[in-house]
């Protein structure tokens, strides 16, 4: 093993002679106590407690005209498994290759992290300790004018001799193509289509595609960002169902000083009417991107149209952000929660308010490697939310956390 190991030193020593090698670590390790997170408790529930962790070893390669990155991340819940027992738990989080065709023309296969804009359709999800990533072919062209780039994708769970069955939960295809411009010194422009395909259940020769179209526009003035993000879905949805469907997120953000910025904003997807119900799917989906950061960080609606049971959503935000010194920061968030459409129970269709949600985070970064979280968070539901959630809203619904990261540089 000692001879294995100092191989591998001089290998990299070798390959830093002629180009740019890199080993690095992220270590995250998270203890939660949970007593409402994610659906509101009943009377008779304890509270959950854990620590869960996440260890990653990055490679970084850089040589001419060639960038390699292999990321290896292990996820456990601490005391999962038995002692004196080795399991193997090894996973590949990223492993892909980047070849530049020309200056300004890049081409990256492999298993890769996919991400734009604020992350809200396509992102790396960092808060789950699995993270989020995309065996794909990527395609990026940087201009004067701005910046374009394209994917696309097509999983299979084995090599098979014959046919393309896929039964994993996942889209079998996905393509897509994303532009982003500057309109003038304060305005900032993208665009960007996506075509994700999902095998029929039981005929893998049909294949159901759904289009999203998302348009970004934001703009600076002064102290001032203002933010709309309108998305449009149609096609059909991983069963077959015709689907039209809508989304808006729009917000302004005020930057007072460098220590506190505010942001005052709404976000809404569509949802069914169950007064007038019909064969047409109504409730959007935002397809792969961060759910933690957006709706509370009690994740009640993470997974949408089915956290709100296809009735839709309308969250109104304000949240804050406070720089004490360089290295404390605190978060003060509220959310409400609103169905966007009707939503029968009994016969009846409830009151669209579900509730309200407070979270607070703080941060403290030791160094620049180092940084440790606390946050804590509450949950004020309704009767309409323990429908649509479970649970009793007579409970009291909080959730807090407290976390160390830790990414060093060995190499």
């Amino acid at each position: 093993m000692k001879k294995v190991a100092a191989f591998i030193v001089l290998v990299m020593v070798g390959f830093s002679a002629f180009s740019q090698f890199s080993l690095s670590g992220d270590v995250l390790i998270r203890s939660e106590y949970r007593h409402g997170y994610r659906e509101l408790p009943m009377p008779e529930e304890e509270a959950a407690v854990f620590v869960g962790q996440r260890s990653r070893l990055i490679l970084d390669f850089n040589t001419d005209r060639v960038t390699t990155k292999v990321s290896f991340q292990d996820v456990r819940v601490w005391g999962q498994d038995v002692q004196r027992v080795q399991r193997p738990a090894l996973d590949l989080h990223e492993a892909w290759v980047q070849l530049a065709l020309t200056d300004s023309l890049f081409v990256r296969a492999g298993r890769q992290e996919i991400r734009f804009e604020n992350q809200r359709f396509f992102g790396i999800n960092d808060w789950i300790f699995p993270g989020q990533k995309h065996d794909a072919l990527t395609l990026r062209h940087i201009g004067r004018r701005g910046e374009l780039q394209a994917g696309a994708a097509f999983n299979q769970s084995a090599m098979f001799l014959f046919g393309t069955d896929y039964r994993i939960h996942n889209y079998k295809s996905l393509n897509y193509i994303h532009y982003r411009t500057r309109l003038g010194d304060n305005i900032t422009l993208s665009l960007m289509g996506v075509a994700d395909g999902f095998q029929h259940p039981t005929n893998p020769e049909l294949l159901y595609v759904r289009g999203t179209w998302i348009p970004t526009l934001e703009i600076r003035s002064g102290k001032l960002t203002f933010n709309i993000n309108p998305a449009f879905q149609h096609g059909r949805t991983n069963i077959g169902t015709e689907i039209n469907a809508w989304y808006l997120n729009t917000s302004v953000t005020a930057r007072f000083n460098p220590e506190v910025t505010s942001m005052l904003g709404v976000e809404i997807f569509s949802g069914n009417n169950a007064l007038e119900p019909d064969a047409i799917e109504n409730g959007f989906d935002f397809l792969y991107g961060a759910a933690h950061s957006f709706l509370g960080y009690m994740d009640y609606f993470t997974r949408m149209p089915h956290d709100a049971l296809g009735a839709g959503l309308i969250s109104p935000h304000l949240r804050s952000e406070f720089r004490f010194t360089p290295r404390t920061r605190l978060d003060l968030d509220l959310h409400l929660f609103f169905l966007q459409n009707n939503f029968v129970h009994q016969g009846n269709a409830i009151n669209k308010f579900l509730g309200t949600e407070i979270d607070a985070k703080f941060y403290y970064s030791f160094n620049d490697i180092t940084q440790l979280a606390f946050g804590y968070s509450a949950m004020f539901g309704t009767e309409s939310m323990e429908i649509i959630k479970g649970g009793r809203n007579e409970e009291f619904a909080h959730w807090a956390f407290v976390m160390l990261r830790f990414r060093p540089r060995f190499l």
